[in-house]
């Protein structure tokens, strides 16, 4: 497979456990150094003290594939590290817990006769999706997640659940026992997956000649023009923009019919995908090419876009700790706010210490106790705020912060202030 876009060059060979690392979309070895991070640990690896010792940091090696597009990590960690414990809930923040009901109403009214119909979420966390989709009064609503702690706590009998990888063996587990899938959804998840190419068969294996595939991820083009670097970590394998996916799923007989920009996560995109030959083939959106032709005017297939990209990203990166440094010096008290994958992008490739910062807070009540991985910062309650009052919060949570600041409003009240990170740093007084 070969992106039209795109005309192959010589690029430097990546070396993964002394071989050549390939494409995880096109096994192309045709693959272009972005950034590399060093030596990070695990983002979403909260620990305890006594695990200090035993913590491991893995390379970090952000790559461009001149053959497809794909914009990828090379140095892959197993899924049973990274999704054995798992700390993400989604119910736990507001605007997500709004974003999937809204999904639910509109993707069951677009496409679904509810009383007939079958649903499959991969990756379903603890249900925030499939709970809306059981009250559109789905027939079959079926959740997939590897994290055990997180799977476990949806207690809702409507909601059938699998507590393990997505893959062609379980894929035909459910054919069998349920039929085809009218709708099969991966909500930022479709970045995590080692496997993508074996999960994605897997897909249009169980998927119905009509069906769907809806999948949410954050999108590249948010990622490149808002200078997210902490949207970059171990978790997140992927980086898609709509020139990759359509390059992707051509190979296995399947076509992007729909796009649709989505607000959370600081910018997601969910793409619609369907077999070749089904009904939604016949009828693309003309978003999908109005997407396509922003993408080639904005380089989305050039390495020089993301070479670019990454000096942008330096530059943001010195001027934090510019003024952390700025701040530790004239004596004011710095706190994180969001323990988050992001944030522990951001303090380790920064290198954030405890001279810059004292602890984290959270408001996802599993964290507290717990500390940051690599970096080490206890994490507590936002409640800590209060009692506390540092100068600054340092809000890693940066695209969720019109929502902080209503929530902790007397915080900012009381004098305390913000520091932004990205897309510029800055400082702001205001809730």
């Amino acid at each position: 497979m070969t992106n039209q876009y795109i005309k192959n060059k010589a690029v430097n060979n990546l070396l993964v456990d002394g071989e050549e690392a390939a494409c995880a979309f096109c096994r192309s070895k045709n693959l272009n150094l972005i950034m590399d991070f060093g030596e990070m640990a695990l983002a979403g690896g909260f620990l305890k003290i006594d695990g200090f010792k035993a913590e491991k940091k893995f390379p970090m090696r952000l790559c461009f594939c001149e053959d497809c597009a794909g914009v990828q990590l090379i140095d892959v960690i197993s899924a049973d590290i990274l999704f054995n414990n798992y700390f993400y809930f989604s119910s736990a923040i507001g605007s997500l817990r709004e974003h999937f009901a809204d999904y639910a109403t509109e993707v069951v009214t677009r496409f679904l006769d509810p009383e007939s119909s079958t649903v499959v979420e991969i990756g379903c966390n603890d249900g925030v999706l499939l709970k809306p989709m059981a009250d559109q009064k789905v027939r079959t609503v079926i959740g997939v997640d590897p994290a055990k702690n997180v799977v476990n706590s949806i207690d809702d009998p409507r909601v059938i659940t699998f507590n393990e990888f997505f893959s062609k063996e379980l894929a035909s587990t459910l054919e069998e026992k349920y039929g085809k899938a009218d709708m099969i959804v991966a909500n930022n998840v479709f970045a995590h997956i080692p496997d993508i190419r074996g999960v994605s068969e897997a897909i249009q294996q169980l998927l119905s000649d009509d069906g769907v595939f809806l999948f949410e991820v954050h999108y590249l083009g948010n990622i490149i023009n808002g200078y997210q670097y902490d949207m970059v970590y171990h978790e997140h394998m992927y980086y898609y923009s709509l020139i990759a996916v359509e390059n992707f799923f051509r190979e296995f007989g399947m076509v992007v019919f729909d796009v649709k920009s989505i607000p959370i996560h600081a910018g997601s995109m969910r793409f619609y995908v369907c077999k070749n030959g089904s009904k939604h083939s016949k009828e693309i959106s003309s978003r999908v090419a109005a997407l396509r032709e922003n993408e080639l005017k904005n380089g989305f297939h050039k390495a020089e876009t993301f070479q670019r990209f990454a000096a942008d990203v330096e530059g943001r990166k010195s001027e934090l700790m510019q003024l952390l440094d700025k701040l530790r010096q004239s004596g004011k008290r710095v706190v994180g706010y969001g323990a988050s994958g992001r944030a522990n992008t951001i303090i380790q490739y920064c290198g954030v210490e405890k001279d810059h910062m004292e602890y984290m807070v959270d408001d996802a009540p599993a964290k507290s106790g717990f500390y940051t991985p690599g970096s080490h910062f206890l994490i507590k309650n936002s409640d800590a705020i209060y009692t506390d009052m540092p100068d600054y919060l340092l809000i890693f949570a940066w695209g969720y912060f019109p929502e902080i600041s209503k929530k902790h409003r007397d915080y900012f009240i009381r004098g305390g202030k913000a520091i932004l990170p990205l897309p510029d740093v800055r400082v702001t007084y205001k809730p």
